[in-house]
């Protein structure tokens, strides 16, 4: 909340993977903005699209300085996601006055097409955070926080929605997944904690929708619980999928499931890593802790 006390730049930040380098970052087309960027998804049509949570989203297309916001989707857009045919999947993490969030369908102008709410059962308000679409199934898979009104300690749950429709087919509420991709072809990446263990499972197009299909690689058999989390997954241009927490702990998993793990430094004051990419044999990664891009090569 500290965000919203006073008017800031709302700016894309830009990271040249070559010098591993910052640029100059992209202005977004608010006036006197308060919050501060959420997610950020580069579209093929060239343009960037970005939230807010508490201000409206929108886009910037880099090339003409062009920009767009969507005012008329309201507030709470959380994370994104591209659909095949080009429209966008955004989670609303809550709606205001507290209520639970949803799946929002944008065309590529930021207009709603379609609202998936998500179902609570009792005093409990479901926040919904990561998403992705399975094109083989036309489904949307998409993880949540369970937060009960009455100030008792949250849970967690995923879900998977009918895109079509919005009917919810599958509910898992243990192990928890904590972030999840699927690549065009319809392969899944999955990162799920199990206890102490941190797992991967790639799962082939079509795969059953459980949380133990799949080729199952274990990425830390010590998973500190509540201490650390899988904040983004990455699937790259040459089939490796990199799984980044907020440790700083990142693992690049080759496509016959080797793994390559590297801890990227900490300051004093903490701080959170967010998005990690490999190119070669090193690794870049967002370290939320002022604002900086960390890079480090891969053992």
């Amino acid at each position: 909340m500290a965000d919203m006390r006073e008017a800031g730049p709302q700016v894309i930040g830009r990271f040249d993977l070559r010098s591993e380098s910052l640029l100059a970052p992209i202005p977004t087309a608010a006036a006197e903005p308060r919050a501060g960027v959420w997610d950020v998804l580069a579209h093929p049509n060239g343009r960037i699209y970005y939230t807010t949570f508490y201000e409206a989203a929108g886009w910037v297309d880099p090339a003409t300085g062009e920009a767009s916001r969507f005012e008329a989707a309201g507030t709470g857009l959380n994370e994104l996601a591209l659909l095949p045919d080009g429209r966008l999947l955004a989670t609303r993490y809550g709606a205001m006055g507290g209520g639970s969030g949803s799946v929002v369908v944008l065309d590529a102008d930021g207009a709603v097409e379609a609202e998936l709410p998500l179902t609570s059962e009792g005093d409990v308000i479901v926040a919904a955070k990561s998403l992705a679409y399975d094109p083989v199934r036309q489904v949307v898979w998409v993880n949540t926080d369970l937060l009960p009104r009455d100030g008792g300690p949250s849970r967690h749950d995923a879900r998977v929605l009918e895109l079509a429709t919005g009917r919810e087919i599958l509910r898992i509420a243990a192990p928890e997944l904590q972030f999840l991709r699927f690549a065009a072809d319809g392969r899944g990446f999955f990162s799920w904690q199990q206890g102490s263990r941190l797992v991967l499972r790639m799962t082939q197009p079509g795969a059953a929708l459980d949380a133990s299909s799949g080729r199952e690689i274990v990425l830390d058999g010590a998973f500190e619980d509540g201490r650390d989390f899988v904040q983004d997954l990455r699937i790259e241009a040459d089939g490796r999928a990199v799984v980044t927490r907020w440790s700083g702990v990142v693992h690049v998993v080759t496509a016959s499931g080797a793994v390559r793990t590297v801890a990227l430094p900490r300051s004093a004051e903490g701080g959170l890593y967010y998005t990690a990419v490999a190119i070669g044999d090193r690794v870049c990664a967002t370290y939320c802790a002022d604002v900086s891009v960390v890079c480090a090569a891969l053992p």
